[in-house]
């Protein structure tokens, strides 16, 4: 306890002086500078006193003289002149308006006045632009004023209510000392002169000053510096041995307090981070595209190779990564920023606490499948609940229906015109085709369910295979209008009829979602090195909060339109299965002209030839 307190007096000591040079070393300067830019700001003040009544009288001389001219240029034939060259027609419009010299900021300034066909200024507004005959324009001269009254140290610019119309000189320095006056009301109305002095350096003796302040503060606080360093790093050899084993026990007993990696990351990071005085670390966990940030302490590290053995030493601010693997498969990597000096003992403890971290990330990946799995199992089980209620009503209606037409037909034929007949029989059929595919969807799960295939894999090519079904099946949507687009020469790996039932089952859901009568657009094209094949509808689309739900079994959204249909939600489940057995992959977005719109991306067979560029276009 007592070297430790002959040693805080010391470290607050050169911290102290260190400050105090740097406060008494900046004050003298800026002291200094502002001295400088006081006495600039005042020279500027005065300066802008004595000319802006200069400025003022040679605004009132040119303005006198613009008056006489037009006075004297009075033409009575002449009526409605146009506005004069040069000059704003704003300024000439209040010129003639208001019968007054009016200060124009074209060029370097001019001054305009109307002249009127009437002996006596007209009266009133509508007088005067009846009578107007001319303008007389005369420029400002200021520059003989500007140059002759402008600071030595300095210059002055004059601006008008749009722009600047003279400077002398033309650059003004950023750090100069400005000041700015209205000119007056009145002809001079939104006119301002602004006058400005550069400041002089700040004196030497000022730096001089400052310099030795620096230099004195610098040399005691290096030398309390030292002594300190000496010391402290004989003490903290001693005590990182000591506390190295203490570390990784505490670091033991963290990590199993939880299975939960939200809990042990951040709890083991800052233990870690305040036993070996650690600015930030990252653990990365491997994944398909590499590698996946899973948490982050601190100041974020750098991505270096990792070290396989214990270096000497690190030095502070440097990034070390530790690999962390487990029955020789990797498991994380590690990467820590060192905060100080890391000496031997320093990073044994590291590597030991790599130990413990490789075995709380074994633990919770174990326990994060098995809550995973539960979840699913139990996922699972409410689905097919579910579809057992919605699959016996989707088979009981159709069953009723057909049972109860065709009794009517029984016991009622000789009683049945022709047209009531035919009636009966095509709502038999209808439910009897609904009852077919409900069986046929079933049969599709079943297939997949239990993962085998339908057919033998084989080289197709996507766009002529969508045109055979949609040419061989027009009634897929009776009720609507089916037209396809297809880029022949897509070459992908698959089976006719899974891409049969992507087709039918992506028809029949834009045919159910939309309005009779709306177009169903079926397109196959080469899109980012893959084969699309994309159905669009006019329908209310897939609300956002659904699109990602809605390729599972037995989903069905909940909007009004999903309620007045029926089905069992395997429609698109089955989509998503068939397109993946084929290596492809289903999304849903917005269609352009409204509705949804249901891409099916498929891999590019390695061994077919580009596409071409022809394509087939179709209605049904």
């Amino acid at each position: 306890m007592s070297t430790d307190r002959r040693r805080l007096p010391m470290t607050w000591a050169s911290t102290t002086v260190i400050v105090l040079t740097i406060l008494a070393a900046t004050a003298t300067v800026l002291i200094g500078r502002q001295l400088n830019r006081l006495e600039a700001e005042r020279d500027a003040s005065t300066a802008a006193a004595d000319i802006l009544a200069a400025v003022a009288e040679d605004v009132r001389t040119t303005a006198d003289s613009a008056t006489a001219e037009a006075s004297a240029g009075v033409r009575a034939s002449e009526v409605g002149a146009a506005f004069p060259e040069g000059v704003a027609d704003s300024s000439a419009v209040r010129a003639r308006d208001s019968a007054q010299p009016v200060l124009d900021d074209s060029g370097e300034g001019v001054v305009v006045v109307a002249s009127y066909d009437t002996a006596v200024t007209p009266a009133t507004v509508q007088e005067r632009r009846d009578h107007v005959v001319a303008y007389a324009v005369v420029p400002l001269d200021l520059a003989g004023t500007l140059l002759t009254m402008k600071p030595s140290e300095g210059g002055i610019a004059v601006a008008g209510p749009d722009r600047q119309v003279m400077s002398v000189p033309d650059h003004r320095p950023s750090d100069a000392a400005f000041q700015t006056v209205d000119l007056g009301s009145g002809t001079t109305s939104g006119w301002t002169l602004t006058v400005w002095t550069t400041p002089p350096q700040t004196p030497a003796v000022a730096w001089l000053i400052a310099l030795g302040l620096g230099l004195t503060g610098t040399a005691a606080a290096g030398w309390m510096a030292l002594r300190r360093e000496r010391d402290r790093r004989s003490r903290d050899d001693l005590l990182r041995l000591q506390e190295a084993s203490a570390t990784v026990a505490e670091l033991a007993t963290v990590a199993q307090h939880s299975l939960d990696l939200a809990e042990v990351l951040p709890a083991v990071s800052a233990e870690l981070g305040a036993a070996l005085g650690l600015r930030g670390l990252s653990v990365g966990v491997p994944s398909a595209d590499g590698e996946r940030l899973l948490f982050v302490w601190g100041e974020r590290p750098d991505n270096v190779p990792a070290d396989h053995h214990p270096r000497d030493e690190v030095g502070a601010g440097d990034t070390i990564a530790l690999v962390l693997s487990r029955g020789g498969r990797l498991a994380a990597r590690l990467l820590v920023v060192a905060g100080r000096r890391l000496t031997g003992p320093d990073l044994r403890t590291l590597f030991a606490a790599g130990d413990v971290l490789t075995s709380a990330l074994a633990n919770a990946e174990m326990y994060s499948q098995q809550s995973e799995l539960l979840k699913r199992m139990r996922s699972v089980d409410e689905l097919k609940t579910v579809f057992l209620a919605t699959a016996s009503h989707e088979l009981r209606t159709p069953v009723v229906a057909i049972t109860g037409y065709a009794q009517v037909l029984t016991m009622r034929l000789d009683e049945l015109t022709p047209e009531q007949t035919r009636m009966y029989v095509e709502r038999v059929d209808a439910n009897a085709q609904r009852l077919g595919a409900l069986v046929e969807d079933l049969l599709d799960f079943s297939k997949l369910e239990r993962g085998t295939d339908v057919e033998d894999h084989a080289p197709l090519d996507l766009g002529e295979v969508v045109s055979r079904i949609l040419e061989e099946q027009p009634d897929l949507a009776p009720d609507h209008l089916v037209s396809h687009s297809t880029v022949r020469g897509l070459g992908v790996i698959g089976s006719r009829l899974a891409v049969d039932r992507v087709v039918s089952n992506l028809v029949g859901n834009a045919a159910k979602y939309s309005p009779a009568g709306s177009a169903i657009r079926v397109r196959v094209q080469a899109a980012h090195g893959r084969a699309e094949l994309i159905v669009d509808d006019e329908g209310s689309g897939v609300p956002h909060d659904e699109r990602e739900q809605i390729f599972s079994r037995f989903f069905r959204g909940h909007g009004d339109v999903v309620v007045r249909t029926s089905g069992a939600g395997l429609g698109l489940a089955i989509v998503s299965e068939f397109a993946a057995s084929m290596g492809g992959q289903v999304s849903v977005a917005d269609a352009d002209g409204g509705g949804a719109r249901f891409v099916v991306s498929y891999p590019l067979a390695a061994s077919r030839a580009e596409p071409s560029r022809g394509a087939t276009d179709a209605d049904t």
